[in-house]
């Protein structure tokens, strides 16, 4: 249920097109970020919320992004997670990275996010959201795997801990505990975004969609890049029965993720049924 998760989301259906798969998909996140991409087509991987430059503006340093991108080519061709993330970590700071994740340099721009998800706090949130954008759509892959990321681990390594076995207790179907154990840990850290999205979706599966809604708009209120919230909210109304809401919530989710076709097939959709 979570970026740090191999099996495929759960979540039940509100309706039954391929962009309603997109949007379930998108709540609960999927893939474990160590891997990500590692066995796409080299066709793909070779192609060649910080104020920063846009891509290509003069400002963007090159010698920075050029050691980078001599760090990603070499982890693509040995695969060596955690050599990438030693070696980056050790050149590079922070900042410098959310920098970079704006290069004119497809592939640093790539480099810089897989080295965010892999290593990166969540005061570099909006700048790999702004991936989610790219017109490149590994940098848009990457994005999305590296934010469940960085949301699974924005906490103490105590309250990261306690959410990984939130996420367990979701995936096993044991809802009613997964929400105390969500209840315990919000209690602990009421600005842990991702411990409300756990139980939106603990909420969802159970039945309780009023509840789910709640915990979705909390998650945007203290997160709103949080592309997965977006969804899950939207499914809610979508089963309430809130035609109108559900399609600004969808709209909002195209605003972060332009070039999803799910998204933009159901919002389309959405719009035809209340033609």
């Amino acid at each position: 249920m979570s970026a740090q998760r191999t099996q495929p989301a759960r979540l039940p259906m509100s309706f039954t097109t391929n962009a309603n798969r997109t949007a379930k998909l998108a709540w609960s996140g999927s893939g474990l970020f160590a891997c990500l991409l590692l066995l796409a087509p080299a066709s793909l991987l070779a192609d060649s919320t910080h104020a920063a430059p846009r891509p290509g503006d003069p400002g963007m340093p090159s010698q920075p992004a050029s050691m980078l991108v001599e760090c990603y080519e070499r982890f693509l061709k040995n695969h060596d997670i955690e050599g990438f993330r030693t070696t980056v970590s050790a050149r590079y700071t922070e900042g410098t990275l959310s920098r970079l994740t704006l290069a004119s340099d497809v592939n640093a721009r790539r480099a810089a996010i897989l080295a965010l998800g892999l290593g990166g706090s969540f005061d570099c949130n909006a700048s790999v959201a702004k991936g989610l954008k790219d017109t490149d759509p590994t940098v848009r892959a990457l994005a999305g795997n590296a934010l469940w990321a960085i949301w699974s681990r924005a906490d103490t390594p105590e309250n990261n801990a306690t959410l990984d076995e939130l996420q367990t207790l979701v995936e096993r179907g044991r809802f009613e505990d997964a929400v105390k154990k969500a209840n315990g840990l919000i209690a602990r850290s009421p600005r842990f975004a991702e411990a409300y999205n756990q139980r939106a979706i603990a909420h969802y599966l159970s039945g309780r969609l009023a509840e789910s809604a709640e915990d979705c708009r909390r998650v945007l209120e203290l997160n709103p890049y949080h592309f997965g919230a977006l969804s899950g909210l939207g499914q809610c109304q979508l089963r309430l029965r809130q035609r109108v809401e559900a399609i600004h919530t969808f709209r909002r989710a195209v605003e972060l993720q332009p070039y999803s076709d799910g998204l933009r097939e159901t919002v389309a959709e959405l719009e035809r049924a209340e033609d």
